[in-house]
């Protein structure tokens, strides 16, 4: 068995695009904000060009039937006047702060990226661009976004006319999206941790269903990030009293990884049930966070 799990950063989100498959890349990284995974390979071959992307891409219909065979829904939003710029921005703020993503043409036709999120406070939209090898994320400025957005339909035989355009993803089901966007769930994903988000939110999940007794009420109950943000204190100094750790660690690296959990139970909106076994809750942290102390062996 490995020492130890390395810090590694947040996959699917840090895929690289194949040759044209920028669309389906996109589309991938916002159906995982929705809590569906699909690769890039599958969401071209369900657009219907499994082959042929490769050199011409998929258009805007192609990412709609892919979107709908994995149930979600889409909406295009098409403005030709650049005047128009700033009722673009607030159409597509309004979607980002429901929790959906969209995707986003630009480049002047050429290239699509995820806008998986909008932080309020900072007044930028969270790009995911499938070409960027050196960020998982891009925070772009209305401004920013207003420019690169713009499409500008070059020569005579231009086919489109010059435009905004993005396609407003959300579930077909009604459900709520698995990620919620904060500036610690980003700075999470972009430093890396010693588990991936996902595989945290996953050990979360299942601690919540185990600690509840019934999930019949458990949207009324509290959210798991409150509980684990009033019992840090009593946790921690738990393991540190019981166990010395193996060395390699620090009660610093300790607190930090406790936090990045605390971030994804927060991001990812895990509740547990109002009558939940809080006893049960404390000892299996407890149990995930001693591994880690004692050298993560799994």
């Amino acid at each position: 068995m490995p020492k130890s799990r390395k810090k590694r950063p947040f996959a699917p989100l840090c895929e690289l695009q194949l040759p044209s498959h920028c669309g389906p890349c996109s589309l991938s990284a916002c159906l995982f904000i929705l809590g569906i995974t699909a690769t890039q390979r599958q969401l071209a071959a369900a657009a219907g060009k499994p082959v042929s992307i490769f050199i011409h891409g998929v258009d805007e219909r192609g990412l709609r039937r892919a979107a709908r065979q994995f149930g979600v829904r889409s909406e295009f939003v098409l403005m030709e006047e650049r005047s128009r710029g700033k009722e673009f921005a607030r159409r597509l703020r309004l979607h980002l702060r429901q929790g959906n993503p969209a995707i986003l043409l630009s480049n002047d036709f050429e290239h699509w990226v995820a806008v998986i999120g909008y932080l309020t406070k900072q007044r930028k939209f969270i790009i995911v661009d499938p070409k960027e090898k050196r960020a998982v994320f891009s925070r772009w400025s209305e401004a920013t976004l207003l420019r690169r957005a713009w499409n500008e339909a070059k020569g005579p035989d231009s086919y489109e006319p010059s435009q905004y355009f993005a396609i407003l993803l959300s579930r077909k089901d009604g459900q709520p999206p698995k990620w919620k966007i904060s500036e610690a769930w980003l700075r999470l994903c972009e430093r890396g941790s010693v588990d991936t988000a996902e595989n945290m939110a996953n050990d979360l999940a299942e601690i919540a269903a185990l600690a509840s007794p019934s999930t019949e009420n458990i949207e009324e109950g509290p959210y798991l990030a409150e509980f684990l943000q009033e019992h840090e204190e009593t946790i921690l100094g738990s393991i540190i009293h019981w166990a010395g750790g193996n060395g390699d660690r620090t009660r610093s690296d300790l607190r930090t990884f406790y936090r990045d959990y605390t971030t994804v139970a927060s991001s990812s909106g895990i509740r547990i049930a109002p009558n939940a076994d809080t006893t049960l809750l404390v000892a299996q942290i407890t149990a995930i966070l001693s591994a880690y102390w004692w050298g993560a062996r799994f």
